[in-house]
């Protein structure tokens, strides 16, 4: 059996969703993501080359062919590195992953004993090349992924070719608090805001040549660019289908309101996993729903429709075995989304954390891990001290401006 048809037999098992609403003004042949741009333009740059490829489920072109297929028939594929989750994007949220063979290719995991690329991973590599769907949040480690291999590669002189897509929740907005030093972590692996509103291949020019951070890493990068891509767009205004990202990114709802919600997991809320709606429904045994929504501020709450709601986490292989409130009763707030441009979702999840505070104080706890997602103390202990969102989020605002003057010189698209 060659390696082409194991692959593409693999790829069929895979639990990929999608959803997709396309534009009709796009058409196929007007938008182009950076795979299928280096397959019809840049084959020079692979051609007679031993190739390392960062990938997982999501790496796919326009007809769902996956990127091992396709630059199989150009080029030597020598290693696979597969991210959180795995290479075939099965495995829950923070589970450890081994190393393992994928047919006659090696397959490293940068989630497992190592989060780097070591010395002899690459020793097979002439070029590494790097082609994941994102989410456009800080804290999703796709990126930090990218960051480290970056700095791998630049040490062992390796070429680095970041084949670019999509932001799906837009690469026009900047929100959020930015990671200091002192909190960083592969939750926020360098200074960036929660949105960052650039793609990955616009990211991957900022680490390579911006130290305002400290991080500048200078390798020799090549950045294959999307055609017909508008900076504005939400992943829907593309004619790609929705692929789950990760085993809890099942919607492009999901991914739009997860960069408020899950700062969830640094609190005893429940961010709804081990429902068919993570992100999307939150609670806890001891909260009030009717209660809690109602002292949720108006504004907080623009562009969705919220339900009260009771769930049951329950365990789900592959997606949440041990989710927090596991076969307890809890009672919340179901998201529905209904004017995404309208909604903020960091403003959403910091009012509905100052209300569960205000209600609940000696059952609502925070933990350390929120800085990490935060990128400092400041909204631990803000809302511990009852202040109120506004407050809170005024402290982001300086950051946010710094990073978007330093944003500015990287940006590729309109």
């Amino acid at each position: 059996m060659t390696n082409r048809k194991f692959i593409w037999k693999t790829l069929l098992i895979i639990p990929v969703i999608f959803f997709c609403t396309c534009n009709p003004q796009n058409s196929q042949d007007e938008f182009k993501i950076g795979l299928e741009n280096l397959l019809e333009n840049h084959l020079d740059l692979i051609q007679g080359k031993k190739l390392g490829i960062i990938a997982n489920q999501t790496s796919l072109d326009a007809e769902g062919t996956h990127i091992v297929n396709l630059l199989s028939e150009h080029a030597q594929i020598t290693t696979l590195f597969g991210p959180e989750h795995g290479f075939y994007g099965n495995i829950e949220d923070g589970a450890a992953i081994d190393d393992s063979a994928h047919t006659k290719i090696k397959l490293y995991s940068l989630y497992g004993e190592y989060l780097t690329p070591t010395q002899d991973m690459l020793k097979d590599v002439d070029v590494l090349i790097y082609d994941i769907q994102d989410v456009g949040v800080k804290f999703y480690t796709f990126m930090s992924n990218l960051f480290l291999a970056m700095k791998a590669a630049k040490e062992q002189a390796i070429p680095v070719i970041v084949l670019d897509r999509p932001n799906p929740i837009t690469a026009a907005r900047v929100e959020g608090a930015i990671t200091i030093p002192a909190y960083s972590s592969f939750v926020g692996v360098m200074p960036l805001p929660m949105r960052y509103g650039m793609t990955i291949g616009e990211l991957a020019d900022l680490f390579n040549g911006e130290s305002y951070g400290g991080f500048a890493i200078n390798a020799d990068l090549t950045v294959i660019e999307m055609t017909g891509y508008t900076r504005d767009w939400w992943y829907n205004e593309t004619h790609f289908p929705w692929t789950a990202t990760s085993p809890n990114m099942t919607t492009l709802d999901t991914a739009i309101i997860y960069p408020g919600m899950c700062l969830m997991e640094g609190t005893n809320l429940s961010e709804g996993r081990g429902t068919q709606t993570p992100f999307l429904t939150i609670g806890a045994p001891y909260i009030d729903a009717l209660e809690w929504l109602n002292a949720i501020p108006e504004d907080a709450l623009a562009g969705i429709e919220v339900s009260t709601v009771s769930f049951q986490p329950k365990a789900i292989s592959g997606v949440a075995s041990n989710p927090k409130y596991k076969e307890e009763e809890c009672y919340g707030l179901h998201f529905k989304i209904t004017d995404r441009d309208t909604l903020d979702p960091i403003k959403l999840a910091v009012a509905a954390m100052c209300a569960a505070k205000k209600l609940y104080p000696k059952n609502f706890k925070m933990t350390k891990y929120l800085d990490k997602l935060w990128g400092n103390e400041n909204l631990r202990a803000m809302v511990s001290e009852g202040k109120d969102y506004i407050s809170i989020l005024k402290t982001c605002e300086p950051g946010v401006e710094r990073f978007r003057k330093v944003r500015q010189k990287y940006l590729r698209y309109q």
